[in-house]
């Protein structure tokens, strides 16, 4: 191969570095990974599993990286010996050298991250050679790159990922929120069931879904815990015609404390599943990013709010909108509504009543008669689309509805992946 000192002077002519956020870490020259095992212990493999797991998270400090596992253990070069951290310092952070498609990375004492064919397998080498050059390979899960959905969630506090279950997912899905009563929405603006995690093998794999463990592990906290699953089913019919006001709420533990609420914006991760797809006709959903009042701390609630800092907060509120099978990630508190357009259909009726009267199209009748006919309607299924909410929290707070382990029905029928995933969850 090139002499170490050529290899370090193509190295000084890099360009803008822009690597995944997610990414495993593969040897240029021998068929080899860096893995960090869920124990902290740094190792090579020749292959990277396909849970995603073995996939280590980027973030970028300057011109400096750091690698964390899934498991928050930092690749550390502390006291000259790799290993991994809890915490991400100065020797958990690497300088960055490009060589066109390769990279370098040199710890703070001036060697290099390497890869050898016996023990100790990784270690820290005088000069950059072939052995510490490497490629990164990006995470796809599900047809997408995980990366670009951790780069946008973080940048933007949510992202919408489409086509995460298939019809035979749906359909499990929909079976199992009928079977707890969450279905039936006759007479009432919506129906909401709580607690659903471990009440079937359905809701368990949905609380545990891979995709959404990379983002949430690796989002907010790897010591994450399952707060609750919630399907909810809105009858916009019912909200149109018999709600008078928009009412707006936020996940826990952002729904349940006092003034001034939480310090922290990051304390939860909220995925919503979409049974149904919501449209310009069922959908009475929207939503609206809560605003802070410290930089980027100290969310503003809801619940917390006089009505002029609501009505000032919801201006910018966007309606919320997604096909069947997709997820709609966010992280904190979220500002949502099921009940936009409350009372919309008697101004719409009113209207077009009034105007049947004065062109002589229609004949008189009692107002109490034209509410009696419209409220004595069925409901339409059509108007009534169901989705379900899964949230996580943060490992010190406390869940909103505390996930017993499920029955052995329910686990033996999951995955081995998603069975250890959902019983750490809820452990």
């Amino acid at each position: 191969g090139e002499p170490p000192r050529r290899v370090a002077e193509a190295m000084n002519r890099r360009g803008p570095i822009a690597i995944d956020r997610i990414v495993a870490l593969r040897s240029s020259v021998l068929p080899l990974y860096v893995l960090i095992t869920p124990e902290g212990v740094v190792t090579t493999s020749d292959e990277v599993s396909e849970d995603g797991n073995d996939f280590l998270t980027t973030r970028m400090h300057g011109d400096q990286i750091s690698f964390q596992s899934i498991r928050g253990h930092y690749l550390s070069a502390e006291g000259g010996q790799i290993g991994t951290r809890r915490y991400c310092s100065a020797d958990e952070r690497f300088t960055v050298e490009r060589l066109d498609t390769q990279y370098a990375f040199r710890a703070r004492s001036g060697k290099y991250l390497g890869v050898l064919d016996r023990a100790p397998f990784v270690w820290l080498a005088d000069a950059p050679g072939e052995t510490e050059m490497f490629q990164l390979f990006s995470l796809m899960m599900y047809g997408v790159n995980v990366g670009k959905q951790l780069e946008t969630l973080e940048r933007t506090g949510a992202v919408r990922v489409d086509n995460l279950l298939d019809g035979d997912d749906i359909a499990a899905l929909r079976d199992s929120v009928v079977a707890c009563g969450g279905a039936d929405a006759t007479g009432l603006h919506e129906v909401r069931r709580a607690g659903l995690a471990a009440q079937s093998p359905a809701f368990a794999r949905l609380a545990a879904h891979p995709l959404v463990m990379q983002l949430a592990l690796r989002t907010i906290s790897p010591a994450l815990r399952l707060s609750d699953l919630e399907s909810c089913c809105t009858n916009a019919d019912h909200v149109r015609k018999e709600l008078e006001v928009t009412t707006w709420h936020v996940v826990h533990p952002y729904d349940s404390v006092e003034f001034p609420g939480v310090v922290d914006a990051r304390v939860s991760f909220t995925a919503t599943w979409f049974l149904d797809a919501l449209d310009d006709v069922n959908s009475t959903w929207a939503y609206v990013k809560a605003p802070l009042t410290d930089g980027a701390h100290s969310p503003k609630l809801p619940q917390l709010s006089s009505p002029e800092e609501v009505q000032a907060a919801v201006q910018s509120a966007a309606p919320l909108r997604a096909p069947a099978g997709s997820a709609w990630l966010y992280v904190g508190p979220m500002w949502m509504t099921n009940n936009v357009g409350a009372a919309s259909f008697w101004k719409d009726y009113d209207a077009q009543t009034r105007y049947k009267h004065l062109s002589g199209q229609k004949e008189q009748t009692s107002f109490r008669a034209l509410t009696d006919t419209a409220r004595g309607q069925p409901v339409k299924e059509e108007l009534c689309p169901t989705l379900l909410q899964a949230t996580y929290v943060r490992e010190y707070v406390n869940p909103r509805s505390p996930a017993s382990q499920p029955p052995p029905a329910v686990l033996d029928l999951l995955p081995d992946g998603e069975r250890r995933d959902f019983q750490r969850l809820v452990a």
